[in-house]
């Protein structure tokens, strides 16, 4: 239903009225509410009158104008909550440690990891060598299930990285379909 609700908020053309339907059916179908939707479709309406150009009186035009800036100012809010449904980029905890790691970064997530460096120092059992530069390459290699969400997230990290290349790697990598086949047996 929110994907739907963001392309009929987002599309200049509306549908026809027979699509509308066909949409509304198999959204029905699908088990979801259509009040969104019609609110949606009134709200709609509403702003197109709003932005028709008046040719009544004086009077009217200003009282058009106001309940204008009105919609418009609503349309605004709704917008702005439009774009709370979609997802907005996030670093996955995979990407949080690796962020840590390779920039080098105090974290209690990451406090306790071991840096296996040939050309670093061994100390005692007591303290865990550091290195004082960040890296630029990385191996993330998760034993298990892996997934294609968790690449991406990475190969998004290192695009915002100059520099910084990662490599990434699993025991199994598994698409929904699959990963839901082994959960649900």
């Amino acid at each position: 239903m929110r994907l739907f609700l963001i392309y009929y908020i987002s599309s200049v053309q509306l549908p026809s009225e027979a699509d509308l339907e066909q949409y509304k059916k198999a959204l029905t179908d699908a088990g979801c509410n259509l009040n969104p939707l019609n609110y949606i479709k009134q709200w709609k309406a509403f702003a197109k009158m709003a932005s028709t150009p008046a040719s009544y009186g004086n009077s009217a035009a200003k009282s058009l104008g106001l309940f204008s800036r009105v919609m418009n100012t609503g349309s605004q809010f709704v917008m702005e909550g439009v774009k709370n449904l979609v997802l907005k980029q996030q670093n996955l905890p995979v990407t949080r440690i690796l962020d840590n790691l390779m920039e080098m970064k105090s974290n209690p997530e990451t406090d306790e990891y071991r840096y296996f460096d040939p050309k670093m120092l061994r100390g005692n059992d007591s303290s865990i060598p550091r290195n004082k530069n960040p890296f630029q390459e990385a191996i993330v290699f998760v034993v298990g299930g892996g997934n294609y969400i968790e690449y991406q997230n990475l190969t998004d990290y290192t695009k915002g990285k100059q520099g910084k290349h990662v490599l990434y790697g699993c025991s199994e990598l598994f698409n929904a379909s699959q990963f839901l086949k082994q959960v649900i047996p």
